[in-house]
């Protein structure tokens, strides 16, 4: 199963840091994006929204634990029929024999229980979880989990759920799109090879636009662009996923708003806060 969705999360996270490529500088012989795809495509710009501040559903700044919340509240709304939403996370029984409810397992600081989403066709149908409270329950369908922010200062952890999140909710149930708006349908899918060739028509530079040295890799514009959408239902509708974006919610709290602070990559004087905020020595300090 990991297998299956792997292709589908390098090559569709890959972009999501990257610059408007209309900005480049272009050099040498090709063509600039705007040539073969659509602006929208060009510059990354994804199709959802509208609910929800514009940096955060384009994947330009970062969610805080309430916008992501919200934004999962509100996809779940829109889409019953396969996103269900939930808060808290049972633990069971530990090594040491203790039964561990939902408020061990909330923020000891903060006290929020860590919000995610049931993912699978018919979600409202099938068997009853009790242990998990989840609908959708399918013996023929295997269990995908998928979380982020062990650690609180990897912010881009969870941000990498949410689009996958995003991904799922827009395109789920629909076919036929064209995705980068170059005329043809489903003509590059997820593989990371550039199946159709228009990332070789660029110019030189463009050609590696996400920087990571290789031109036309996995996550350069016009790689992967136009994916089928009816992968994206059948994957659905054979599985069922837990995604969990911020397990750590306590502590990525306190490395955005007390430790570090929004922008800690420019002047955070330590790596940032990484556990949660349980007082194990229980002296009143984490």
């Amino acid at each position: 199963m990991t297998a299956m969705l792997l292709p589908f999360l390098l090559s569709m996270l890959s972009p999501v840091a990257l610059a408007p490529i209309s900005t480049a500088q272009e050099t040498g012989p090709g063509v600039s994006p705007e040539d073969i795809w659509s602006v929208e495509y060009a510059n990354q710009i994804f199709p959802w929204g509208p609910h929800g501040d514009f940096d955060q559903l384009q994947f330009r700044s970062y969610h805080d634990y309430f916008s992501m919340k919200e934004r999962m509240q509100t996809l779940a709304a829109y889409h019953p029929d396969f996103l269900q939403f939930h808060e808290g996370l049972l633990g069971g029984v530990n090594a040491r024999g203790d039964e561990m409810t939902s408020d061990e397992y909330k923020g000891w600081f903060y006290n929020h229980p860590s919000p995610w989403i049931k993912i699978t066709g018919n979600v409202q149908g099938g068997e009853f979880n009790d242990f998990n409270g989840d609908d959708g329950n399918y013996a023929d369908r295997p269990d995908v989990m998928l979380v982020g922010n062990h650690h609180a200062r990897e912010w881009m952890s969870y941000e990498v759920p949410m689009f996958f999140l995003e991904t799922i909710a827009f395109y789920y149930g629909k076919a036929g799109i064209d995705n980068d708006g170059d005329g043809k349908i489903d003509e590059d899918g997820w593989d990371g090879i550039d199946n159709d060739g228009d990332c070789l028509l660029l110019n030189a530079t463009n050609q590696d636009s996400n920087g990571d040295g290789t031109p036309c890799g996995p996550g350069d514009l016009g790689v992967d662009e136009d994916f089928s959408e009816q992968f994206i239902t059948d994957l659905v509708n054979t599985r069922e996923i837990y995604l969990i974006p911020m397990l750590n919610v306590d502590g990525n709290r306190y490395d955005r708003e007390e430790y570090c602070g929004e922008t800690a990559w420019e002047n955070c004087r330590t790596s940032g806060w990484r556990k949660n905020l349980r007082d194990n020595t229980h002296t009143g300090t984490t």
